[in-house]
């Protein structure tokens, strides 16, 4: 039986993992570095499918291809300018996603208006959902 369909939370993960990434970038070290942290081996093709993670893999990749492996800094100053490296590159990656999330956004109030709903209408709240108590 295959791996669990990936929800949000390992596909969030799965980016993470990429924007922390030093050194070589390969599918075999990715997923096998994911499969210990998830508990589960994904595929190649079923990473792919999640634009997110492509795209995190694809700035990782070109990140790793450019790295300067031979540097003859202290190790804490390589260790900071590590650690500075991925925060930058996981707002990087979170402005990406954010851009995409902001034009989804303006297309379907776009389409939305179209069909005939008024401005009013796409604010009105979410109807109250009762949940059960799992205490």
């Amino acid at each position: 039986m295959g791996a669990p369909k990936m929800t949000d939370a390992i596909i969030n993960q799965s980016v993470n993992i990429l924007d922390g990434w030093a050194g070589k970038l390969t599918w075999d070290l990715y997923l096998e570095t994911l499969a210990v942290d998830v508990g589960h081996r994904y595929t190649k093709a079923a990473m792919l499918r999640h634009d997110r993670i492509k795209d995190a893999w694809d700035h990782a990749k070109e990140r790793c291809r450019s790295s300067d492996e031979g540097s003859s800094k202290s190790p804490e100053i390589a260790l900071m300018e590590t650690r500075n490296k991925e925060l930058e590159e996981r707002v990087q990656r979170l402005t990406r996603e954010n851009n995409r999330l902001l034009e989804q956004f303006v297309r379907w109030a776009h389409n939305a208006t179209r069909r005939g709903m008024s401005f009013e209408d796409l604010e009105r709240p979410l109807p109250y959902v009762k949940t059960k108590d799992l205490s």
